[in-house]
């Protein structure tokens, strides 16, 4: 049944990547003309405006005629402070053409085409336009290498953590056979950490040549493939954070290996902390955030223009988080697993409670951040909740989500197997006798590799969202009819309304009453200036003045609301001798044509995700002082205690009276006097 459940999930995942319409993250929000329109005459330019920042050398346009056959003449150049692709044409008959574009996105190096036709006079049939559409699929082997990324890089940096923090043998405090079986799990996970560093190299040269295998059809008749290539990594924001991480990754793959070879000859200092062991896990630290930040700089989070630098540091927080909980799992299983086989009962339970029952504590705290910045990073992307449900991304995002709670519901079974006091707090509340367990500690490795599988799949859905656009598009924003017509708002003495018809992209006119509210007015009316200003990207700002019609009424036309989606409007009333009242209005604009079924709501998700992110970041917080104090204290105490009892000659149940009195629970005590574990545990706790 597991098997079968297994295969279901990963069939699904790998079904979701067939069907998709555009695959790339910069894409194409407005064109003049629009596409599918019929023109009386050309016009000297067709402009295309993206989602993005795109590249000046890896962006092109060209104009087909009707059989799909390039014309000559004319060319194509970039505005890159308008993310704007400008194609100059030539003289055309008129005919039914179209222009297909290719673009390359500066933020997270995707390349996108598409098609926008148009016809060039009054007697031209646009239904023809159907047959130059053609289809793309989703890039199967650009997935499997993003899985392949995320799956080595978290694995890297779980592993050399969980070595340092949980494997890392402590002479004097463990026993010589768990001292020896934690050596042996800290040179695997090590070795294994050293792999991944050179794995994540190859990889990233995987990345490489997908994209030039993705710009290889494209390249003018005579280049060279390794001149583009140069001009790729040098010459473009993704290749230039290419090469950093390169770098880094190489920097690390040096040290990684040194270290692998010093333990793996002895020469490791055991628990000794000197300067140079702390300068060199300090550095090492260093090095992995720097490859975690530049990954989150060649993401999704890189393309957003508002509150760019916090996104990008949270994506990176996410990633970290991930790193500890997913990649510190796959570390410890390949670096326990094979082990606990070997072992007889006790030395079974000694090695489980030493090592990865220190894992639940780390693992709590990384899923509350995981979550925490997932709900920020959701509301970033996700538009609504209908794109959550009717794009690629969004069903990827829930498949993903599904198999976290599935990670944290098999890790809370594994916590009850290795942490006695929570056993015995259910086995209480269920009502069963002291000593009972839902499961036994044999059954431990099978759900460590339950766990590990629903992680691999969580990889394979990140894959899936980091090679899919965002569902951030405007079509799944509120629809024409659900956007209020005109809003008004009070400032000052002035009561001030406004409105835009027929508020979408291009041509409007603006209407503006302000009136005072006072009688009589305190001065006159000068000026009324309209201000645009979009929020989901930088376009700039852009004034206007309006004209009056009427007293208190005042009018002006253009196309000033370019795009659609959300902007903010400030409506500046000038009188003379006061001071300016601005009124400011958040307005959104509908996306053209005709609006896309209602499947549950088109309401915002950011503003309601923000929140419960900033909440949600509080829970670990909480929980990494509440877990350290607790620890810090009851080593103290308990230690104390101990020694003065151990000092006295007291018995062994003074030396429990003195546990309890330390403040470990009494549950737990009662659990080892049921299980006659108490000198397991015992050396647990220290």
């Amino acid at each position: 049944m597991r098997k079968n459940s297994f295969i279901a999930i990963l069939a699904m995942l790998v079904l979701a990547v067939l069907p998709s319409g555009a695959l790339a993250h910069a894409t194409l929000i407005r064109s003049d003309p629009a596409d599918n329109t019929v023109l009386t005459e050309l016009p000297p330019e067709i402009r295309l405006w993206f989602s993005e920042a795109i590249s000046p050398d890896f962006s092109s346009a060209q104009l087909l005629d009707i059989n799909g056959q390039p014309m000559s003449g004319g060319g194509t150049r970039v505005n890159p402070a308008e993310n704007l692709l400008i194609l100059t044409p030539p003289p055309l008959p008129e005919g039914l053409y179209s222009v297909r574009w290719k673009v390359l996105s500066e933020a997270d190096g995707h390349f996108t085409q598409g098609l926008l036709v148009f016809g060039l006079g009054a007697g031209v049939d646009l239904t023809n336009a159907a047959a130059l559409e053609t289809e793309t699929t989703a890039p199967l082997p650009e997935v499997l290498l993003r899985w392949l990324n995320f799956t080595v890089l978290l694995t890297l940096v779980g592993g050399v953590a969980m070595a340092y923090l949980i494997l890392r043998p402590t002479p004097g405090k463990d026993e010589a056979a768990v001292a020896e079986m934690r050596g042996a799990a800290h040179r695997r996970v090590m070795g294994l950490a050293t792999i991944c560093s050179g794995l994540a190299v190859v990889t990233g040269l995987g990345l490489l040549l997908w994209q030039m295998g993705t710009l290889a059809g494209d390249l003018p008749e005579g280049a060279s493939m390794a001149g583009a290539t140069w001009q790729l990594l040098s010459r473009t924001r993704w290749g230039l954070f290419w090469l950093l991480r390169q770098g880094i990754l190489l920097v690390l793959s040096g040290v990684l290996g040194w270290y692998y070879r010093q333990i793996a000859g002895g020469q490791e200092g055991g628990g000794s902390h000197s300067w140079q062991q702390r300068l060199g896990v300090l550095g090492t630290g260093l090095l992995l955030l720097a490859v975690l930040t530049v990954q989150g700089l060649t993401g999704h989070a890189a393309a957003l223009t508002l509150s760019t630098t916090l996104a990008v540091g949270i994506d990176a927080l996410h990633l970290l988080a991930a790193s500890f909980w997913v990649g510190g799992l796959l570390a410890l299983s390949i670096g326990l697993l094979p082990l606990l086989r070997r072992q007889n009962r006790a030395d079974f339970a000694l090695l489980t409670r030493s090592s990865w029952g220190r894992f639940g504590g780390w693992a709590a705290i990384s899923m509350g951040v995981l979550v925490a910045t997932g709900l920020y990073n959701t509301g970033r992307q996700v538009i609504s909740l209908d794109a959550l449900l009717a794009t690629l991304y969004g069903q990827a995002l829930l498949t993903k989500m599904g198999l976290l709670v599935g990670i944290g519901l098999v890790g809370l079974c594994n916590s009850l197997l290795l942490h006695p006091g929570l056993a015995a707090s259910l086995a209480r509340w269920l009502g069963r006798p002291i000593g009972w367990t839902p499961l036994t500690l044999r059954q431990l490795p099978r759900l460590i590799l339950l766990e590990v599988s629903l992680g691999l799949l969580a990889l394979l859905a990140t894959g899936i969202i980091t090679a899919t656009p965002p569902a951030r598009s405007a079509e799944f924003a509120l629809a024409a009819d659900e956007i209020p017509t005109a809003l008004d708002q009070t400032i000052d003495d002035m009561l001030v309304t406004f409105s835009a018809r027929p508020n979408r992209p291009g041509q409007n006119v603006f209407m503006v009453r302000a009136v005072s509210v006072r009688r009589p007015p305190p001065a006159e009316i000068m000026r009324v200036i309209l201000r645009f200003t979009f929020l989901e990207q930088e376009v700039g700002r852009t004034s206007v003045d309006a004209v009056e019609i009427e007293p208190g009424l005042y009018q002006v036309g253009g196309n000033y609301l370019s795009l659609a989606g959300a902007w903010q409007v400030e409506v500046v009333v000038r009188r003379r001798g006061i001071e300016d009242s601005v009124a400011r209005f958040n307005w959104l604009v509908a996306p053209p044509g005709p609006p896309r079924p209602l499947l549950l709501s088109r309401q915002p998700l950011e503003p309601v995700l923000t929140i419960a992110a900033a909440i949600t970041g509080l829970i670990p917080l909480v929980m990494a002082g509440v877990w350290w104090r607790r620890k810090r204290r009851a080593t103290l105490a308990f230690t104390q205690a101990g020694s003065e009892s151990t000092a006295r000659g007291d018995s062994d149940d003074k030396i429990d009276d003195a546990r309890i009195a330390a403040g470990q629970p009494r549950s737990q005590w009662l659990w080892e006097q049921s299980t006659a574990s108490v000198n397991l545990q015992r050396e647990y706790d220290a």
